[in-house]
């Protein structure tokens, strides 16, 4: 099966809430807690740019390291969040079998499995309108995500993804199944 890559744009939201982190803990190491300690006798500013730019450097580094893992971690799984309308969202990754599809729950959000799988039968999704989670919401999903409806036996569901997740998903449904036998 050909491996649909993820977009590098559709990485925007992560990267940027990765770089303020970054520039925050850096700020608080050579600003904030020398101020704080007390130590009056701090050094050159010149030092503290030059420590503040490699720093940076190697982040900016680990951060390319970092996503070029996360996509060989994940690799062609279907990452999404679901929940039913109006409740709490569950982060995990979609699985399409011969015999339906099949949710698999993370926890914290860490692509740790949580729990027993869910199993969808007659699944369909609702087209892509382009619909995003609010943005108070942001603490627990990504806005970046475009929510689309499941429909299944087993009742109506929300699925939050990437649009090219999306997109694979929906490919994946569409495709005949082999049988195993």
């Amino acid at each position: 099966m050909p491996r649909d890559r993820q977009p590098l744009r559709e990485h925007g939201f992560r990267v940027v809430t990765m770089v303020i982190g970054m520039v925050v803990g850096l700020a608080a190491v050579f600003f904030v807690l020398p101020a704080i300690t007390g130590r009056e006798n701090r050094g050159p500013f010149w030092a503290y740019g030059l420590g503040f730019a490699v720093a940076i450097v190697i982040g900016g580094g680990a951060l390319v390291l970092g996503l070029a893992i996360g996509q060989r971690i994940v690799g062609d799984r279907i990452e999404a969040a679901v929940r039913e309308p109006g409740e709490k969202w569950r982060h995990g990754r979609f699985t399409v079998t011969p015999t339906g599809v099949t949710f698999e729950r993370y926890r914290w959000q860490m692509r740790i499995p949580s729990g027993k799988k869910t199993e969808f039968t007659g699944v369909r999704l609702g087209p892509d309108t382009g619909r995003r989670p609010p943005w108070r919401q942001l603490w627990t999903i990504n806005p970046q995500l475009h929510i689309v409806t499941l429909d299944s036996e087993q009742g109506r569901y929300e699925v939050a993804a990437m649009p090219s997740r999306l997109q694979e998903f929906d490919r994946r449904l569409g495709e005949p199944q082999l049988d195993p036998r």
